[in-house]
């Protein structure tokens, strides 16, 4: 279960929504003042049945602020960005306080699905993932989502077979590391004539 708390200044209180697997069960008016047929309307438009669609900039555009229950996920998420970060870059990551509350109010049904967020835009090159930060993934994490699920075009080419001229050809550990995948696909085996090290194919 999952509960969601939109909470506003102007209305002096908070809307409390209640999912259970991911479908919206319930919704609870804690707002002290009646809301007007505007209010309402844009409450509905922006009001979501499925958790995964939930977004939070929808409801900072009506003026609610969207607030997980369990203040927790924000830290962990911090947490998990930074690592991921300070991985891939070498050096620490500086987090605002507005970065923080973003990451709290970002809804996913578990922190699975953010992990595995995070690692796809570090790894994402896209031109919209780039710089690298907080607001960023916030911003972005529809085209992200998108590009997951994208089937990825090969960055590299290989040969059938093993070749020793290829193989040094690789740039980046990274090629080199797709290479041997694609050879341990093919069936081949690494090994050792001597002193060199070789690839031959298992029969």
């Amino acid at each position: 279960m999952e509960k969601l708390i939109l909470s506003s200044k102007k209305l002096q209180g908070s809307l409390i929504l209640v999912y259970e697997k991911g479908v919206l069960k319930s919704f609870l008016n804690e707002f002290k003042k009646p809301l007007n047929a505007v209010q309402e309307v844009e409450i509905k438009r922006v009001l979501q049945f499925n958790f995964s669609n939930v977004n939070t900039l929808d409801y900072a555009s009506i003026g609610l602020d969207l607030v997980s229950e369990d203040s927790k996920k924000g830290g962990q998420r911090v947490a998990l960005f930074c690592g991921a970060y300070k991985q891939k870059y070498g050096n620490s990551y500086l987090v605002s306080r507005k970065e923080g509350a973003l990451l709290k109010q970002l809804p996913l049904t578990n922190d699975d699905d953010f992990e595995k967020i995070v690692t796809a835009y570090f790894e994402c090159n896209e031109w919209w993932a780039s710089p690298k930060n907080i607001s960023g993934l916030i911003t972005r994490i529809n085209e992200l989502r998108q590009w997951m699920t994208a089937p990825k075009a090969t960055k590299w080419h290989f040969p059938n077979g093993y070749s020793k001229t290829r193989e040094q050809e690789c740039k980046t550990n990274e090629e080199l590391q797709a290479y041997w995948k694609h050879l341990r696909e093919q069936g081949y085996k690494k090994t050792r004539v001597g002193i060199v090290e070789t690839w031959k194919k298992v029969i």
